[in-house]
């Protein structure tokens, strides 16, 4: 770290009484970036500090990484190469307890168990059945329809931890397995509800703005076991819940809009917290997207 002596240095400063002092060494800090906070986290956690400096390096470490949030993933959105990505850099924010690594290590070794059971020979349907097999027999993903509202349920890293999340996190996982394993499945954006399409191979993933209903060759609802669906089980849904018929519902959606779920449902989740920073953080996060 090369700005490791300089970074030492203003982090000492951070109990100046003189608040211009505090306000340029604030200023110094942030144009670092996210480079600060291991060192305002060491501070914080070592040193025997007044609440004073306590409260300005929680202040301070907030600010940093809301500040490298909001760049890094409207960087992401114009460029949206693979869904994993936005939803890491989401789930990284608001669930730092689980790593990147962790997140990385556990999908990689289920990617591997399910490269082991297929063959060039299978059918479609014959490869979901072995993804199932080793999401919801031997891994034991499953939705949960207890605490469906969790926060924690938003997550793709306590999804891998906890073995249980919603029908989007459940869906991401299912989209980011068959990415690495060169399988045509994607998102489809049901209202209250989310679910996923084989598409035909002959159609590319990347074109998510040009899909046709016949692209997709039949659905798997990941929440549910993998559960394969029907356009005609689509439309019975679509007429179940009371919203009029889009063509939207049928085919992929961007990626972008599944990481803007994310952050819905988590707004959802945490409309009843005290947490008002928290809440402020999503809805500077969402209105990224509206640029």
């Amino acid at each position: 770290m090369k700005n490791a002596k300089q970074i030492s240095a203003l982090v000492s400063l951070l109990d100046d009484p003189d608040l211009k002092i505090y306000k340029q060494v604030k200023n110094q800090l942030l144009e670092l970036g996210k480079e600060c906070i291991p060192q305002l986290e060491n501070a914080n956690f070592e040193n025997e500090l007044n609440s004073i400096v306590k409260s300005r390096i929680k202040d301070l470490t907030h600010e940093i990484k809301l500040k490298d949030i909001l760049i890094s993933h409207k960087k992401w959105i114009q460029h949206p190469v693979k869904l994993i990505d936005g939803a890491i850099q989401l789930d990284q924010y608001f669930f730092p307890n689980i790593t990147n690594n962790f997140i990385q290590k556990e999908i990689s070794e289920i990617v591997r168990e399910v490269s082991k059971g297929l063959h060039q020979k299978m059918t479609n349907l014959e490869k979901v059945n072995v993804i199932n097999d080793v999401l919801y027999d031997d891994y034991q993903f499953q939705g949960d329809k207890r605490n469906y509202h969790s926060p924690e349920n938003s997550s793709i890293g306590k999804l891998l931890q906890n073995k249980k999340g919603n029908p989007l996190s459940n869906s991401i996982l299912y989209i980011e397995i068959a990415r690495q394993l060169n399988l045509p499945i994607m998102g489809i954006n049901l209202p209250n509800h989310f679910i996923v399409g084989f598409l035909n191979e002959k159609k590319s993933i990347l074109d998510s703005h040009n899909y046709h209903v016949e692209d997709v060759m039949f659905y798997i609802n990941p929440f549910s076991q993998g559960v394969i669906l029907k356009k005609e089980d689509i439309k019975d849904f679509i007429q179940q819940i009371n919203v009029i018929e889009n063509k939207y519902y049928y085919v992929p959606c961007p990626f972008s809009h599944i990481t803007k779920r994310i952050l819905n449902n988590l707004n959802f989740s945490f409309n009843s917290s005290n947490d008002i920073t928290l809440k402020n953080d999503i809805k500077k996060i969402l209105n990224i997207y509206k640029r």
